[in-house]
């Protein structure tokens, strides 16, 4: 897991991000000259990048807060809880 700490808030950057209004961002793997995670729009699914890379700082201060994806849950996580209940 990587991870990047900007106002405060770590962010896992192995994971997608949705802004406000609902765009998906995730990090395109590399960071600028300051250490700063580049980030890439992408479409829901796709991990092709839309144009143009913007930082982690600049995302969250034009479009903040960001949030991790909803994701669905799996089979293990579902397994995980019915074991707990029966017991």
């Amino acid at each position: 897991m990587t991870t990047y700490l900007h106002d405060g808030v770590v962010f896992d950057l192995a994971v997608t991000h949705t802004d406000v209004t609902g765009v998906e961002w995730q990090w395109a793997g590399d960071w600028n000259d300051a250490g700063e995670p580049w980030m890439g729009a992408t479409e829901r699914g796709s991990v092709l990048f839309l144009p143009p890379l913007v930082t982690l700082p600049d995302l969250y201060g034009w479009h903040g807060p960001l949030i991790p994806t909803p994701r669905p849950a799996t089979a293990a996580l579902y397994r995980r809880i019915l074991r707990q209940v029966a017991a």
